[in-house]
C-alpha cells in the first residue's frame, strides 16, 4: 500500500502538476512536497546506529533513480542546445552548446543531490535551459558519490575537472554555478588553498555550506522546510564527511578564512533548512567587502529553481541578469 501511494504521489508531482496552468502549480507543490518529505522520513525511520553500509547503499541507489526521474520530468530539455560527451577525460564530462554561442566565456555546472545523488540525467534539462538563456557553452560533470566514496572524493574530482576544462578553454571568462551540495562543492574548492583556479562569477542556488550545523541551529526551520528532513540532512552530511570533521572549511565553507573571492550571487529561501548557510556566508563576504548579491525568496522551498513554477522562472531570470551584467570587473 505504501509503495502504491508513493507511486501515485510521484505521478501527481511530476506528470500532472506541470501540465496545469502556471498560476496553480506553486500552491499544489506546497501541498504535495510535505508528503514527499514524510515519505523520506519513513524510509529513514530507525536509529542511525542500525543502518548498515548496505542499507545506505540501497537508500542511495533508490534515491538516485527517483532523483534522475524527477529532474528529467520537472523541466523540459531546451532543443536549441546541442549536447555531447567529452572524450578522453578521466571523469564523465558533458558539454552543452547553444545556438550562436559566445566564444569568449563558458560555464561549469556543479550538481547537487546531497553528495549521494545527482547525474547528467537528473540535471541535463535544467542545464540546457541555463545554457540557452545565457547563450554560452556549459560543462557538466559527474563526481564520485557517497556512501561508496566519501570526502574528499567529490572535491578531488571537481578539481580535476576544472583543471581539465581550463586546459580546453584557456583564459576565457568563466562562470561556475551550483545548487545545494553542488554550491557547497564549488565554494569548497574555491576556499581550498591548494587549488588556485577560480571563476569570474559564481552562482549559488540554495547552497549547502555547513555540513556541521555548529554555527547556527536549524531546528527552528525544520517544520518550515517542506522538502528537506533535518535528520536526513545531518545523516548525509556526517557520512560524506567520513574521517574528517564536518566543520572542515572545505566541507563547510562558512568556517573558511576568505581574502579573495569571485563576484557571487546567492539565492536562498527563508523557510529552507539551508537558509542560515547562505546568511552566514553572505555575512562573511560582506565583512571582507567582497562583491556579492544575496537574494532571499519567501514561502517557497529548497532549490525551487528546478520546478515549473513562476517563482523559478523569475529566479532564473535574475541569474541570467547577474551573469550578463558587465558592470563588475573580476579580481582575477
Amino acid at each position: 500500500m505504501v509503495n502504491l501511494l508513493i507511486k501515485i504521489l510521484e505521478i501527481f508531482t511530476l506528470d500532472y502538476i506541470p501540465r496545469l496552468p502556471v498560476q496553480f502549480r506553486t500552491k499544489l507543490y506546497k501541498t504535495v512536497l510535505p508528503l514527499r518529505k514524510l515519505r523520506d522520513r519513513i524510509l529513514l525511520n530507525k536509529p542511525k546506529s542500525q543502518f548498515t553500509f548496505q542499507d545506505r547503499i540501497d537508500f542511495a541507489r533508490t534515491s538516485r533513480v527517483g532523483y534522475d526521474y524527477s529532474g528529467s520530468r520537472l523541466i523540459e530539455y531546451n532543443q536549441n542546445v546541442d549536447f555531447e560527451k567529452i572524450e578522453n577525460s578521466e571523469l564523465e564530462i558533458y558539454k552543452f552548446t547553444p545556438k550562436n554561442a559566445k566564444d569568449d566565456v563558458y560555464g561549469i555546472y556543479f550538481h547537487g543531490g546531497g553528495y549521494y545523488t545527482g547525474s547528467v540525467t537528473s540535471h541535463k534539462n535544467i542545464v540546457s535551459q541555463f545554457t540557452n538563456d545565457l547563450e554560452m557553452p556549459f560543462y557538466f560533470f559527474e563526481y564520485k558519490l557517497t556512501p561508496e566514496f566519501n570526502f574528499p572524493a567529490a572535491h578531488d574530482d571537481a578539481k580535476k575537472v576544472v583543471n581539465f576544462i581550463t586546459g580546453i578553454e584557456g583564459n576565457k571568462q568563466s562562470i561556475w554555478m551550483g545548487e545545494s551540495a553542488g554550491g557547497g562543492l564549488a565554494t569548497g574548492i574555491l576556499v581550498d588553498d591548494t587549488f588556485t583556479i577560480s571563476p569570474d562569477k559564481l552562482v549559488l542556488m540554495s547552497p549547502w555550506l555547513d555540513l556541521s550545523d555548529k554555527k547556527r541551529d536549524r531546528k527552528y526551520l525544520r517544520n518550515k522546510d517542506i522538502l528537506l528532513a533535518i535528520d536526513g540532512v545531518h545523516w548525509v552530511g556526517e557520512h560524506y564527511s567520513g574521517d574528517y570533521k564536518p566543520n572542515n572549511p572545505i566541507l563547510s565553507p562558512v568556517f573558511a578564512d576568505i581574502d579573495n573571492f569571485p563576484h557571487t550571487l546567492i539565492q536562498v529561501c527563508s523557510s529552507e533548512l539551508l537558509y542560515n548557510d547562505a546568511i552566514e556566508f553572505s555575512n562573511k563576504l560582506k565583512n571582507k567587502k567582497i562583491e556579492h548579491e544575496l537574494q532571499i525568496w519567501d514561502d517557497l522551498w529548497h532549490a525551487w529553481q528546478f520546478f515549473p513554477i513562476q517563482e523559478a522562472y523569475d529566479a532564473r531570470k535574475k541569474i541570467v541578469s547577474f551573469v550578463k551584467d558587465n558592470s563588475y570587473s573580476s579580481p582575477k
